[in-house]
């Protein structure tokens, strides 16, 4: 086989490869967010549930918060205040900084969480029970390896 045909192959399975990654991300993305639905919220305002119950120890700010969130997301602060409308946070202004706010999960928030969590976990156990450990052990330092790489 010619380098060029190498090349060729090689980009071929690059370009495959990545298809199937965006396409078992969006199976996965789609599933929890009909699952969200059920409870009356979006995967982002449960990832965002999610990042306050992880640091309910500290009142976190909007860009605290958007430092943890796994995509870009312009319009944190219209999540936050659906969050804040359904009662499902806190949201207090800082005294050093009015433009500023704390934001935090209250009890029917983590209470939201502690039903939506077995339900994810069930869900995620369900996509990748065709893998063995092993199997998904390799699959786990794959993609992380690939994470690790440029931006």
């Amino acid at each position: 086989m010619s380098k060029e045909s190498t090349i060729k192959n090689s980009n071929s399975l690059i370009g495959q490869t990545f298809s199937t990654l965006l396409n078992c991300q969006q199976k996965m993305s789609y599933n929890i967010s009909r699952e969200m639905k059920a409870f009356g919220i979006t995967r982002q305002q449960y990832e965002v549930l999610a990042i306050l119950n992880d640091n309910s120890d500290k009142p976190m700010n909007l860009n605290n918060v958007k430092s943890y969130l796994r995509e870009n997301v312009p319009d944190i602060s219209r999540i936050v205040q659906r969050l804040v409308e359904k009662r499902l946070i806190n949201r207090t202004r800082q005294a050093n900084d009015k433009r500023n706010s704390a934001i935090s999960i209250n009890k029917q928030g983590v209470d939201l969480i502690e039903q939506i969590e077995p339900i994810i976990k069930q869900k995620m156990d369900d996509f990748f029970e065709v893998l063995t450990s092993d199997e998904l052990e390799k699959l786990s330092k794959i993609i992380s390896k690939v994470n690790q790489n440029k931006d």
